[in-house]
């Protein structure tokens, strides 16, 4: 998947070209009307967006695997010194290209190239981000109109990582660190109990102690689990949701949950696994700490090409403004940061809550997803 920081590093260039004193973009390219595409070593277009394509009068399936090069009137050269050698060198600079289009058209563009480390660390593959020559004063205005957004949204993900953070040190100081404290004193009580001629009494606090230590090992477990369960890892994400609800219906019997799996392991891409995790565990903890609720039924499904993930109540309910307001949840990331994790994933969250009860529906279009994580997959 390419990285924020890539495509904001590709429009910081972008905006030096375009004499602009500031400007940002963020990772979803298309909804700002920014044309990009990747292409690998060899000049083979890997994807490309509608914005893009449509440029030179194509759709994106069109052109995918297409070499690049096929596609140019004038500035061939500059294509070839680009593609292979920059990747070695590992110096880029932006450069002129006219394009032709379906109909004959030519597109003189200005590009700007961004490399892709891949997880080897190895630069296989280019962001190309390129705009029509004569079109720089309406790109200047789409990327000041999405500056603010953009910081918007970097601010918030930001802020719900020190959430998570700040939830974490808690966790560790007010479970553990008070348990391995605990543990320093009996332990010193019982080396004290033995000095003073009483075995028998230092070694029964001794005994309590291995009780404590089992029970701090368990609260580590518990905090790891949280972070990631390594089931997600081992299993996938169906056992680990199928694991989750069994330990929910034991800590919470006076609740009904129903699961209604209707999904393989092998339809659920993997960069969204950990994400519906955490919306399913967060979702499930705030119907039991605030909904006062009998029943919930949660849903994970394929359906017209798109992953549906549904969590309904039939509780209390809330106000699902609260959702677009400064409302973190006390007991864990909140409504708020579960529409970010759902919304960088490139999905959409929906909440509906009322007297009857709180519905979750988040889905993603799974053919933009796995678009998206194409150069990760070239990675090998």
């Amino acid at each position: 998947m390419i990285k924020l920081q890539q495509i904001m590093t590709a429009m910081h260039k972008m905006s030096s070209e375009l004499e602009l004193s500031k400007a940002q973009f963020g990772e979803l390219t298309e909804l700002i009307g920014i044309a990009s595409m990747i292409v690998d070593c060899n000049g083979g277009i890997v994807s490309i967006n509608e914005t893009a394509a449509a440029m030179i009068g194509f759709k994106p399936e069109d052109l995918v695997d297409t070499l690049l090069t096929e596609l140019v009137i004038d500035g061939r050269r500059e294509l070839d010194e680009i593609l292979i050698p920059s990747m070695k060198s590992g110096k880029f600079e932006s450069f002129d290209l006219v394009l032709r289009g379906r109909t004959g058209r030519k597109s003189p563009l200005c590009v700007v190239p961004q490399p892709i480390e891949h997880t080897d660390g190895v630069t296989r593959s280019l962001l190309l981000v390129f705009t029509e020559k004569s079109n720089h004063n309406a790109l200047l205005q789409t990327l000041h109109r999405s500056e603010s957004q953009l910081q918007q949204f970097s601010n918030r993900l930001i802020a719900a990582h020190e959430v998570e953070l700040k939830r974490v040190s808690s966790e560790l100081h007010d479970g553990l660190g008070q348990a391995l404290t605990m543990i320093k004193f009996m332990v010193e009580d019982a080396s004290r109990h033995i000095k003073d001629g009483e075995p028998e009494l230092g070694s029964r606090v001794l005994d309590e102690t291995v009780e404590c230590l089992r029970e701090a090992m368990c609260e580590v477990r518990r905090i790891s689990l949280e972070l990631r369960p390594s089931s997600l890892d081992d299993l996938g994400l169906i056992p680990t949701i199928e694991w989750h609800c069994r330990n929910y219906r034991r800590a919470y019997r006076n609740l009904s949950l129903k699961l209604d799996l209707n999904v393989i392991e092998a339809e659920i891409p993997k960069v969204l696994k950990l994400e519906i995790y955490r919306i399913i565990q967060e979702a499930l903890n705030n119907v039991a700490k605030h909904a006062n609720a009998s029943e919930i039924v949660l849903s994970l499904r394929v359906e017209h090409a798109s992953l549906l993930l549904v969590i309904q109540d039939n509780g209390t309910g809330f106000d699902a403004n609260q959702l677009y307001f400064e409302m973190v949840n006390r007991c864990g990331l909140g409504l708020k940061s579960m529409n970010e994790r759902v919304e960088s994933t490139g999905g959409v969250l929906l909440i509906q809550s009322g007297n009857g009860g709180t519905t979750v529906d988040a889905h993603w279009t799974l053919q933009a997803v796995a678009s998206d994580l194409l150069p990760q997959s070239s990675a090998g």
